[in-house]
């Protein structure tokens, strides 16, 4: 998911802006730009945008096709295959199109299909059966539950333990925040669940970090609702956008008002990017609200699948362990 998708929402979109990669809806679309960057997008089975609802309000489809369970009105696909679930109006779709329900008022380029057809000149261009490539994405649209995808990966990152020596210093009168650690095998995990309230204050500013090289840095937060406006010093969001994984565990709502970097993950409540504030990174959510652009930065780090215990853990283990090779031993006594 993190790798092969730049917005994966399982409820609602509401968008005024675009999105670099691909995306996957579980609910409705409202408006946006979709796969500005078809040559950068990760290949994978699902089209450039698959959404299981409804799709309208002037949505542009910039390549790699889409897959829509509903209905779309006012869709334009610039490039590649469209399978559309419901019905089709006012609407121009580039390549083969297969429309389940009726066609009215479509530009299509090549072939298409519907159950009915107005105001249209088909010229005999009638599609017979979908495309193998239709079948391959229609198939993937419904082949991954990802809420269960988000929220397992949100509770797995929660598990992790802070990394020995990560810290979080203030400075400037709190307006400067500065995460600094060195990784573990490539890994550097931040416990952010008693500073959340400080960190993300509107008194807040600027981000800035040390991280040493590392190749993977996890955020983990619990606030029940965020709102974040410090910008990302040196450029740092568009230098660490693929590294870091912000994990709002628990959250309801988190708002960005300013450039932000990294994955942002949201399993279980809505991400709003405000002011027109972009994402340098993905966008992982239940709802999300996009008055920004969100750039395609796939993350290239390894996740930990599991905590490592601490040292007084294995002590007790081994203790337990111990106490059991005891009592079997007096039993077979």
């Amino acid at each position: 998911m993190l790798q092969q998708f730049n917005v994966v929402v399982t409820g609602d979109v509401s968008s005024t802006s675009h999105v670099d990669g691909r995306s996957y809806v579980g609910g409705n679309v409202v408006g946006g730009d979709y796969v500005q960057h078809i040559n950068d997008t990760p290949a994978s089975a699902y089209a450039g945008l698959t959404v299981g609802g409804k799709l309208s309000g002037n949505v542009h489809v910039n390549g790699l096709g889409m897959v829509v369970g509903g209905d779309v009105q006012g869709i334009t696909v610039n490039s590649g295959e469209s399978y559309i679930g419901g019905n089709a109006s006012s609407s121009s779709l580039s390549g083969n199109a297969w429309v389940v329900g009726a066609a009215d008022g479509i530009n299509f380029g090549n072939l298409i299909h519907a159950s009915s057809y107005t105001n249209m000149n088909l010229n005999d261009k009638v599609l017979n059966a979908p495309t193998s490539n239709m079948n391959s994405t229609l198939a993937a649209a419904t082949s991954t539950n990802f809420g269960n995808v988000m929220t397992g990966l949100s509770s797995q990152l929660s598990a992790l333990h802070g990394t020995s020596g990560a810290s979080v210093d203030f400075s400037n009168s709190d307006h400067t925040v500065t995460f600094s650690g060195t990784a573990v095998n490539g890994v550097l995990v931040f416990d952010l669940t008693t500073l959340d309230s400080r960190i993300f204050s509107s008194t807040t500013a600027e981000f800035n970090f040390n991280l040493h090289g590392a190749s993977t840095v996890i955020f983990n937060t619990n606030d029940a609702n965020l709102s974040v406006s410090a910008n990302f010093l040196g450029g740092s969001a568009q230098a660490l956008g693929s590294k870091l994984i912000w994990n709002f565990a628990g959250a309801s709502s988190v708002t960005v008002g300013a450039t932000f970097g990294g994955q942002v993950l949201v399993a279980n409540g809505s991400f709003s990017n405000i002011n027109g504030a972009n994402v340098e990174g993905g966008v992982f959510a239940k709802s999300l609200n996009q008055y920004g652009e969100i750039h395609l930065q796939s993350f290239t780090g390894n996740l930990p699948a599991a905590p490592v215990p601490e040292p007084e853990t294995y002590a007790m283990l081994l203790a337990g362990l111990g106490l059991m090779g005891a009592v079997a031993r007096r039993r077979k006594q």
